[in-house]
C-alpha cells in the first residue's frame, strides 16, 4: 500500500470509519486464513479464528500507528490462536466454555455447511457490536474478548448470574439481528 493512503487510513481507522476497517479487512483477511489455514489445517476453524482476530483489532483499533503495526498484530494473534487451537486439540480439550464463539451468533445451520465470512458480514457484525450498550456491552467483552465465564463476569459486575445470562442472550439477539440478513450459506469447496 502506498505511505500516501497509509497517512490517510490509519487516523480514519483511529475515528472508527467504516470505509478503513473495510479497506484493512479486504487487504489482510485472505491472507490470514491462509497463513492460519497451514498452521492447522481447517478451514472452518481458521475463518473463525481470523474474524475474532479481526474483532480485537477493531477493539484496539487506536493502538495502532502504522499498516505495519496493523499486520504485525494480525500475523502474531492468529499465530497466536492457532497455536492455542492445536494444543487443545493435541490434549484432547478444545473447551467450550461458557464463552461466545461465532457459532452462536449465526442461525441454525441443519446442512451443517460451512459459513465463510465475507467482508460484508463482517462489517455488520462490527456494526452489531456497536449496538451494543451498557451491561449488554460489558458481558459481551468479558465473554468474547476476556473470555471470562459467567460465574466470574457477575461477580466483576456485581450481578446475579442470571442477569448475565440474559445479558448474554440480548447480546446475541442483537448481533444475530446484524448478521441473518447478509448471511448465505456456501456449499465448501473442500
Amino acid at each position: 500500500m502506498a505511505k500516501t493512503l497509509d497517512k490517510n487510513l490509519i487516523p480514519a481507522f483511529h475515528k472508527n470509519d467504516l470505509q478503513a476497517v473495510r479497506i484493512i479487512f479486504r487487504e489482510y483477511y485472505a491472507s490470514m486464513v491462509q497463513y492460519g489455514n497451514q498452521l492447522i489445517n481447517d478451514r472452518q476453524e481458521t475463518n473463525e479464528l481470523v474474524v475474532n482476530t479481526f474483532i480485537k483489532l477493531i477493539a484496539m483499533r487506536r493502538n495502532f500507528r502504522s499498516l505495519a503495526d496493523i499486520k504485525a498484530f494480525l500475523l502474531v494473534t492468529v499465530r497466536n490462536a492457532c497455536y492455542d487451537y492445536l494444543s487443545g486439540v493435541e490434549m484432547g480439550t478444545i473447551y467450550k466454555r461458557d464463552m461466545f464463539r461465532l457459532a452462536d451468533l449465526l442461525p441454525a445451520n441443519p446442512q451443517s455447511m460451512p459459513v465463510i465470512f465475507t467482508s460484508e458480514m463482517l462489517l455488520n457484525l462490527y456494526e452489531g457490536i456497536n449496538k451494543l450498550t451498557g451491561q449488554c456491552a460489558d458481558v459481551f467483552k468479558f465473554y468474547f474478548y476476556n473470555r471470562m465465564t459467567t460465574a466470574d463476569i457477575a461477580l466483576q459486575l456485581d450481578m446475579p448470574v442470571n442477569k448475565v445470562r440474559s445479558q448474554k442472550t440480548k447480546a446475541i439477539r442483537i448481533i444475530r439481528s446484524c448478521l441473518v440478513p447478509n448471511l448465505t450459506i456456501t456449499p465448501s469447496l473442500n
